[in-house]
């Protein structure tokens, strides 16, 4: 029988529209509700409203209002109350957040390749899943041009194990803060608590630092690395 891969699972609903108009998020884990107002084409904004638990998003107008209206902050619904919804609310139910360790498998099925999804599915809302797919895209290209000899042979093992140093950043950035939920179910590191102070504290500065909040962008968005959050470059005192 073939070894089935280990894996990770954190067990998110959202629902979002498009209108025309900004931006704001959560406290955890008290509160369960999120939202963020991003610019798309055609001067329009994308509205996307996120629970968890039971706090799931309703797909009616008034009450898509109200559930912005309870939002920890009011910045969402001042912005959208009055504007003109462009779309319907859409739904989307993402269950859980799963990173499966194809790279730990040692009979791995020569020919067979997974990628994107297949291998680790993060929570929309972090917005990382496109991003982390092309990055394998791209390294999975340069693996192919620069193979020597039967690619087949060594292409899955070599893939793989390049893609679980890939996925273990933005993994971090994602599905770790949901743990801060006693809801959600998975394995959790040793350290959580101590992570999830950081975070906190690191967040608080970003909002006062502008160079904080560049370098935090930069990491949420791929661009850094997350191990640049481990250099003191600034004071420790100031991270409180």
């Amino acid at each position: 029988m073939r070894q089935n891969p280990e894996e990770d699972a954190l067990n998110c609903a959202v629902c979002s529209c498009h209108l025309k108009i900004v931006f704001t998020l959560p406290g955890a884990p008290e509160n369960r509700r999120s939202g963020i107002i991003l610019p798309t084409e055609n001067n329009s904004h994308h509205v996307l409203l996120a629970g968890r638990v039971t706090e799931i998003p309703p797909t009616g107008a008034d009450e898509f209002l109200s559930y912005a209206r309870e939002l920890p902050t009011p910045t969402i619904y001042t912005a959208i109350k009055n504007a003109k919804r462009l779309t319907d609310i859409t739904p989307f139910s993402f269950p859980e957040s799963r990173w499966r360790h194809f790279a730990q498998v040692s009979d791995f099925p020569r020919g067979l390749l997974p990628t994107g999804d297949e291998i680790c599915r993060f929570n929309p809302v972090y917005a990382q899943g496109m991003s982390v797919a092309s990055q394998q895209a791209n390294m999975l290209f340069h693996l192919v041009q620069t193979s020597d000899g039967d690619p087949l042979a060594t292409l899955a093992p070599t893939f793989l194990t390049k893609a679980e140093a890939l996925i273990a950043d933005p993994w971090a950035m994602s599905a770790i803060p949901d743990f801060i939920y006693p809801e959600t179910i998975g394995q959790r590191p040793p350290d959580l608590e101590d992570r999830l102070n950081f975070q906190r504290a690191l967040g608080r500065l970003a909002a006062r630092d502008t160079e904080i909040h560049k370098l935090l962008v930069e990491i949420r968005h791929l661009l850094k690395p997350l191990s640049l959050l481990s250099v003191p470059i600034y004071p420790v005192t100031s991270i409180r």
